[in-house]
């Protein structure tokens, strides 16, 4: 349906909102400007004390609302789908973290069934986040599915995405990361370093190699140290890598979280959710991919072990990320945003003529008023 979008304070690709409304024509974005002249029956929407701003991008999603999607039937994967468009992310990267490869080969042929459907968020691709990780920083990742790196496998698991995969996470220092780095490029698929026990020179090698991206930057690594720079210090300040960045309060405190960002910049930094099947669930136990976890106080924890993963949404990141940053709303927005669209090429995270209408009409609080994806609305 094609429609207007009146008053809003409307997110361009760069500055501060300005006032104004936007044109939707065919599901695109058909013009930008005060007072738009449009065709008799175009129906007019509100959008008056709220921001237009961009749809959110999560490149690291690994469920929600019960959903994992290593296991989950093409069905439930949809309804995330559709929730997550409600909550202003229009667009993700399915990741799923280490399992036998038969298993993963079974998850990326539900995965492309669901994608093929096109109802809510837009499906990307994929994210694998394994197996090719380190046993030391394995963290939630089961230690009998990891797989030295190897582009044998890497080539297996791209030919059961149905050339969908976009991103793997690796671990650099591992025998066989560079081949396999390689092979990723060839294919086109992003490099993502991380569950890495490697050093600050791993890093920089496998970045000059290719790999372009760090896998939640903080967790699963090797600290920052004044004298042995670690992982953590190589991807700070290696402008060939950009940092993802869970914040939910639990994963990474705010200091870090400033620290990071100083160090980026906003080109170099984006935020991720890392949400797994526990986002939108009541606090209790759960078992999901073989592992036992428990639920409380708005953290998942892999029963006496680490955190299992996220609960918050990349909604909710963003907004906790500008209140404890002291930033205004639309510059967190745009690190999940408009970053993570360009790091995948994907033609999202800007609202500009010709691009795709997916987008949120969000309250200054952060709450979204209505979602769009490709037009239709799903809030």
């Amino acid at each position: 349906m094609d429609f207007v979008v009146r008053g809003a304070g409307i997110l361009g690709p760069e500055g501060a909102p300005a006032a104004g409304d936007l044109l939707v024509r065919g599901g695109r974005v058909a013009a930008i400007g005060g007072g738009l002249r449009v065709p008799k029956g175009v129906a007019e929407v509100s959008g008056r004390g709220a921001f237009l701003l961009p749809g959110l991008v999560d490149l690291q999603i690994n469920g929600a609302w019960g959903a994992d999607f290593l296991s989950a039937p093409p069905s439930a994967i949809l309804r995330c789908a559709e929730r997550l468009a409600a909550d202003g992310v229009t667009a993700f990267l399915p990741t799923l973290i280490t399992a036998p490869l038969k298993d993963l080969e079974a998850a990326m042929a539900r995965l492309c069934e669901a994608a093929a459907a096109g109802r809510g968020a837009r499906i990307l691709g994929f994210h694998l986040e394994g197996p090719f990780l380190a046993g030391a920083r394995r963290g939630a990742h089961r230690a009998a599915c990891l797989r030295p790196p190897s582009v044998a496998d890497f080539q297996r698991l791209w030919r059961a995405s149905r050339g969908r995969l976009r991103l793997l996470t690796l671990a650099p220092e591992l025998r066989g990361a560079g081949a396999v780095i390689a092979a990723a490029r060839r294919r086109g698929v992003v490099v993502s370093l991380g569950h890495t026990d490697g050093s600050a020179a791993d890093m920089e090698r496998a970045a000059a190699r290719g790999a372009r991206l760090v896998t939640h930057l903080f967790n699963a690594m090797p600290q920052l140290h004044h004298r042995v720079e670690g992982a953590a210090g190589a991807a700070l300040t290696d402008d060939r890598l950009a940092c993802g960045l869970i914040y939910d309060r639990n994963h990474v405190g705010r200091r870090a979280a400033a620290l990071a960002l100083r160090a980026k910049g906003p080109r170099g930094l984006f935020l991720v959710s890392d949400a797994v099947f526990a986002l939108g669930l009541r606090p209790g136990r759960y078992r999901s991919s073989g592992t036992d976890s428990e639920l409380k106080a708005g953290a998942l924890r892999v029963r006496g072990g680490p955190l299992g993963g996220a609960v918050r949404s990349l909604r909710q990141c963003a907004v906790m990320f500008a209140k404890d940053l002291r930033l205004p709303l639309w510059d967190a927005w745009r690190l999940a945003s408009e970053l993570p669209s360009a790091l995948i090429a994907h033609r999202g995270g800007v609202l500009a003529p010709g691009g795709p209408a997916d987008m949120a009409l969000v309250a200054p609080d952060g709450r979204v008023r209505a979602a769009w994806v490709g037009g239709q609305r799903w809030k």
